[in-house]
């Protein structure tokens, strides 16, 4: 259940996006609203048409607790009647009234009923821990497509300032070429990377619409407006890899954690309770019943009473009751199996991810020397071509590796943030 603070937080969100959809639709420039990452998860959590289903489930399954408890409680029925008959063919007829009150109350069926609302109680456990393992992964998924957009529109810019690069290039090119310092070579090869960048540019923009549109989607506001995003602050600069665990660390808080392997443990104890709800099967089932009754001719008057005690079972079902407790006992056996099954998958995910952000943080620092390097070489190749030494395609040569060091640069701060997101959902312990 959400919190009445995350509760207003979500109802502000849907507001920001209702008021710029109206904003769109007036014919305000799109991307007036701005968003961080905690407001686009907040959004999802709320909004979600997943985790709506998975909340109308686990509200179903509630009611099935009571349900099941109903047996617990006495039934109260009421039944009212009027008939009418005659005694000859021309005689008078005589009208009758029958009324009553039933009562009825189980005393005991030897704990049936107790192990049914067992069993419905662990079916509401395992549909909380289905909606926590859902919305962990909203949780995830809105976190990775934040980070694609990110990075999308940091190769924007790299594809922009490739194209002013390109653009100052051409320009010197076709200077020289009018005081007799280059060839037509040099401006054609010019223009030829300059026209590449055009088309890298293009290419930019459309990967920063299909990453919004593939956020707007994992928010579940895939009819949204437009909006930005707001940068993390500091992970450029974040060298740390100390936040990542040990591998027995991480495993360790993921078998604690992870909602999904909860869920095994709770269908494993829900699969027990069926084994002794098939043994109780048979069992006899004693009741108090009363009944007070009234009428006759008229519709009061007539009173009269009866209470007593009743006690029922089988003395034969056909085998039936034992078929029930091998089923189940069958039902127990997978339900162990399963877990172990998934207890490895659990132990193999957070093996994965825990290398997965490891490698990242060394990618972040190999990525950085190499975009460090990238630069300086940039640096002189320009100078030397400015200067009238360097030729088109030492320029050429170390423009795209510069920006294709830029963007391997970026690349990585951002598969590291991924990375971190995804050992977090691994061990069960993604924000939320």
């Amino acid at each position: 259940m959400l919190t009445m603070k995350r509760f207003l937080q979500s109802i502000c969100f849907l507001i920001l996006f209702s008021l710029g959809a109206a904003a769109y639709a007036s014919g305000a420039p799109p991307g007036s609203i701005v968003l961080t990452l905690e407001d686009c998860i907040n959004t999802a959590i709320s909004g979600h048409p997943d985790l709506a289903a998975g909340r109308s489930d686990l509200e179903a399954s509630e009611a099935r607790v009571g349900q099941a408890q109903s047996s617990r409680y006495p039934s109260l029925g009421f039944s009212t009647g009027f008939s009418e008959r005659s005694s000859g063919g021309t005689g008078p007829s005589e009208g009758s009234w029958s009324n009553g009150i039933t009562l009825s109350q189980l005393v005991t069926d030897w704990g049936r009923t107790h192990a049914t609302v067992r069993r419905s109680l662990l079916d509401v456990d395992s549909r909380t821990l289905a909606l926590e393992a859902k919305q962990s992964d909203v949780v995830f998924e809105v976190t990775r497509a934040y980070f694609q957009l990110l990075r999308s529109v940091k190769d924007l810019e790299v594809a922009e300032e490739t194209l002013a690069l390109n653009e100052v290039r051409l320009e010197q090119a076709e200077a020289f070429f009018k005081v007799g310092k280059v060839s037509k070579y040099d401006v054609t090869a010019a223009q030829v990377s300059k026209s590449n960048a055009d088309l890298a540019l293009i290419r930019a923009r459309t990967s920063r619409k299909e990453a919004m549109t593939a956020l707007k989607a994992a928010m579940g506001q895939a009819g949204a407006p437009d909006f930005r995003v707001v940068d993390v602050e500091g992970h450029e600069t974040d060298v740390r890899d100390d936040d990542v665990p040990s591998l027995d660390e991480a495993i360790g808080i993921a078998l604690e954690n992870r909602p999904d392997l909860l869920a095994y443990q709770v269908a494993l104890r829900s699969a027990e309770t069926s084994v002794t709800l098939a043994r109780l099967d048979n069992v006899p089932q004693l009741h108090l019943s009363g009944n007070y009754g009234w009428g006759n001719s008229g519709f009061w008057g007539g009173d009269s009473w009866r209470a007593g005690l009743t006690l029922s079972f089988f003395l034969y079902d056909g085998g039936l009751q034992r078929e029930k407790t091998r089923e189940a006992m069958a039902g127990l056996d997978g339900a162990e199996a399963r877990l172990e099954a998934y207890r490895q998958i659990v132990v193999s995910d957070v093996t994965q991810a825990v290398l997965a952000a490891s490698d990242a943080s060394e990618a972040v620092s190999a990525a950085s020397e190499g975009l460090r390097m990238a630069t300086e070489n940039l640096e002189i190749a320009t100078g030397r071509y400015r200067v009238g030494v360097g030729s088109p395609l030492e320029v050429s040569d170390a423009t795209r590796n510069y920006t294709e060091a830029k963007a391997a640069w970026y690349a990585a701060l951002y598969d590291r943030l991924t990375a971190r997101a995804a050992l977090k959902k691994a061990m069960g312990v993604t924000a939320r």
